[in-house]
C-alpha cells in the first residue's frame, strides 16, 4: 500500500528524494478522489479554506490537521498550494482565494533511496 500525503505546501519535512511534477487540477482532485476510495489518504493541510478547495475539486471531504507531517519510508505527496506567499501573516487562514489562486503538485518520496557520503575537502 502507498500511502497518499496530502499538504497545503511544497515543503520536504524529512530526509530522503522527493521527485516534484506539475499537475492539472483535474489530475489532482482524482488522484486524491482514488486515494481517499483505497483507504490511502492522509491530510496534513493546515487551512480550512485549502481544506474546502480540496473537498471541492475531489469531492473527498478534507479535515484539517496542523500535525506535523509524518511521512513513511515510500509515499505520494499531493500539494495544493497557493500561488503566492501570504503577505500579512497575521491574515494566514483567514484569506478567501479563489480557485485560481491555487497550484498542485504530486512528488514521489522515498526516504532510503539515496545514501550520500559527505566529504570534507581536508580529508
Amino acid at each position: 500500500m502507498t500511502v497518499t500525503i496530502l499538504l497545503n505546501s511544497a515543503m520536504m519535512p524529512d530526509e530522503g528524494l522527493y521527485i516534484l511534477q506539475r499537475v492539472s487540477r483535474e489530475f489532482f482532485g482524482e488522484l486524491v478522489a482514488d486515494a481517499n476510495r483505497r483507504g490511502e489518504l492522509q491530510s496534513y493541510v493546515g487551512y480550512a479554506e485549502t481544506a474546502q478547495h480540496i473537498e471541492k475539486i475531489s469531492g473527498v471531504p478534507i479535515p484539517v490537521n496542523r500535525a506535523s507531517t509524518q511521512l513513511p519510508e515510500q509515499a505520494v505527496i499531493a500539494i495544493c498550494k497557493l500561488k503566492y506567499r501570504v503577505s500579512d501573516p497575521g491574515t494566514k487562514g483567514k484569506i478567501q482565494p479563489g480557485d485560481e489562486d491555487y497550484e498542485y503538485f504530486i512528488a514521489s518520496y522515498n526516504r532510503n533511496h539515496l545514501r550520500w557520503r559527505i566529504v570534507s575537502d581536508e580529508s
